[in-house]
């Protein structure tokens, strides 16, 4: 018979952890199925054949998207050949064309503003023939200022000196002769062929051109300017 003594050293042997060599969890199963590791190994069960109009359908998607990428990669190269071509070729051509246009316009621009700055400096010339003539109509003593010049031009230091001016100017300049140019070295000379406005001074030699043609060529020469005081008759 057992005593209470010993069954209670029955139970009361504490086991070591170094006694303890393998733990693992047991997890309890429904009766008749095979141990947890006989489980693990058996194979997975296949998933179900797939319909065959999904196969087609994925193939056609597939095949689609394959062949859209493919052409639009080749017409991408075709149109840069094309483009390739056309620049090299008859886009050369054109913008050779377009320039040689361009150049030809910007020629004619120029060339037309030469036209119409000549025929400005053309129109101003003739205003101030009619500017002239009419200041020569109206003011009788307009060759005075210009004899005066004249004069002024040469280092006469008593000399002698001839003065040739229009019959009419000459009648119009008496009385600042007699006043302003009463020297007896001047000698005066009613010549028609000085233009009325002018005067021809020789002294010693020496002859100031104050006529009036010459001094129309003078001041449009500082204007680069060609153009006779007298137009021929043809151009009018």
């Amino acid at each position: 018979m057992t005593t209470p003594s010993s069954k209670s050293r029955l139970y009361a042997r504490f086991i070591p952890r170094e006694e303890v060599s393998d733990v693992s969890t047991w997890t309890f199963g429904r009766i008749g199925d095979p141990p947890p590791s006989e489980a693990a190994a058996l194979p997975e069960p296949e998933p179900p054949p797939e319909p065959e109009e999904v196969k087609i359908e994925r193939a056609y998607s597939e095949g689609y998207s394959a062949g859209f990428l493919l052409g639009r990669e080749q017409a991408a190269n075709e149109g840069n050949q094309r483009l390739d071509a056309y620049v090299g070729g008859q886009g050369r051509e054109n913008a050779e064309q377009i320039a040689a246009l361009a150049q030809a316009l910007e020629e004619r621009l120029a060339q037309c503003e030469q036209n119409l700055g000549r025929q400005v400096l053309d129109l101003a010339c003739e205003l101030a023939r009619h500017v002239v003539r009419r200041e020569l109509a109206i003011d009788p003593n307009i060759v005075l200022p210009v004899v005066r010049e004249s004069l002024s031009m040469l280092v006469m230091d008593g000399k002698p000196a001839l003065i040739r001016v229009n019959p009419q100017d000459l009648e119009a300049l008496q009385p600042s002769i007699a006043e302003e140019f009463a020297q007896p070295s001047l000698t005066w000379l009613a010549d028609p062929l000085v233009e009325r406005g002018g005067c021809l001074v020789e002294s010693a030699g020496t002859v100031v051109d104050g006529t009036l043609a010459t001094r129309w060529q003078r001041a449009l020469a500082n204007l680069g300017i060609e153009t006779a005081w007298q137009e021929p008759a043809g151009d009018d």
